[in-house]
C-alpha cells in the first residue's frame, strides 16, 4: 500500500494517546468554488464556439484576455450539462492523429440517426475539418447523398476521394452488386470522376472525424438554435482540432489555406497519391 514505516509509527501513537481509530483524510487541496464571472465568462464561450474545455482554454486566452484551467472549464461545463466525462479520454491513445496535406484530397461521407428521429448527412474535408456539404432527411436513403454532394462541389470545389462507411447507402452487398450494380450514390461518384474509397470492415477510427463531429451534433445541438447554426459555429468560430494545437485556425481558414490552384497537380504527402486540383 505504500504506507511508510514512520507514517505506521506516527498513526500507532495517536491511536494509544486518543484511543480513537484514525479517519481517512481527503487527500490534496479543498477545491475551491468557481465564481459567478467564471462561470458567466466560459458560458458564453461555449455558446460561441461549441467546443470542449481544453480547445476553450486556449480560445479565452487569447480572444478575451482571460486564463482559466482547462480542468475548471470542464467543471463548469459539467454543472451546467454541457460536458460530461469520458473515461477513455484520460487513457494515454496509441493511435496517431493525421490529416491530409490539401484541401479537396479527400472528404468524408455518412449518415447518423438524430434524437428527432431524422438522418443527418454530411461531407467533411479530411485536411481541415471544414463541412463541405451536408443535410437532414426524414429517411435514410443513399439517393439523397449526390444531392449534398454536389451541392457542396458547386460551391467548394470537386474532391479527389470520398470516403464512405459500409452502409447499405454507399456501398451495396456482393448480392446487391450482382443484382443491381453499384448504389446510386456510387454510380454519381463514378460520373463525377470521383474516387471512392471504402472505409476500413469493423475499423470506424477510418472514418473518425466526421464520426466524432456526428457525436458532438448528438450531444450539442440542444444549447444551439438548430444543425444550421452549429455547424457555421463548427466551420467559422470554433477553433480545429488538428495535430497542431498551437494555432486557433478555424476550418473554414484552414480549408481556403490549404487549398492548392486550380488546375494544379499536387502530392498528398500522408496518402502518397497524386491529382489533379479541381
Amino acid at each position: 500500500m505504500e504506507v511508510s514505516p514512520r507514517r505506521v509509527q506516527q498513526i500507532c501513537a495517536q491511536y494509544r494517546r486518543t484511543g480513537e481509530v484514525p479517519a481517512l483524510g481527503v487527500q490534496g487541496r479543498p477545491r475551491k468554488e468557481i465564481q459567478d464571472h467564471v462561470k458567466i465568462s466560459v458560458e458564453k464561450a461555449f455558446f460561441q464556439c461549441g467546443t470542449g474545455a481544453s480547445r476553450l482554454e486556449r480560445i479565452m486566452a487569447v480572444t478575451a484576455r482571460i486564463r482559466i484551467p482547462h480542468n475548471t472549464i470542464h467543471r463548469v461545463l459539467k454543472e451546467k450539462g454541457m460536458a460530461v466525462e469520458h473515461p477513455k479520454k484520460s487513457r494515454r491513445r496509441e493511435r496517431v492523429r493525421y490529416e491530409r496535406t490539401h484541401s479537396n484530397s479527400l472528404w468524408h461521407a455518412g449518415y447518423e440517426l438524430l434524437d428527432d428521429g431524422r438522418w443527418f448527412m454530411a461531407y467533411q474535408d479530411d485536411a481541415s475539418r471544414f463541412i463541405a456539404g451536408y443535410g437532414v432527411f426524414d429517411e435514410d436513403t443513399g439517393k439523397r447523398a449526390p444531392g449534398v454532394l454536389e451541392k457542396a462541389m458547386a460551391e467548394h470545389g470537386r474532391p479527389s476521394s470520398v470516403m464512405t462507411d459500409h452502409g447499405s447507402q454507399s456501398c451495396a452487398s456482393e448480392s446487391e452488386a450482382r443484382k443491381r450494380g453499384r448504389t446510386e450514390s456510387g454510380r454519381r461518384l463514378d460520373e463525377l470522376g470521383v474516387r471512392h474509397i471504402p472505409a476500413g470492415m469493423g475499423h470506424p477510427q477510418t472514418n473518425g472525424k466526421l464520426e466524432r463531429f456526428r457525436g458532438e451534433i448528438q450531444r450539442k445541438i440542444k444549447w444551439f438554435s438548430g444543425i444550421d447554426e452549429f455547424v457555421q459555429r463548427c466551420n467559422r468560430d470554433r477553433p480545429r482540432g488538428s495535430p497542431d494545437q498551437s494555432t486557433l485556425e478555424t476550418p473554414a481558414r484552414a480549408f481556403a489555406r490549404k487549398m492548392p490552384e486550380k488546375g494544379q497537380t499536387v502530392k498528398d504527402e500522408y496518402a502518397g497519391e497524386e491529382y489533379l486540383a479541381s
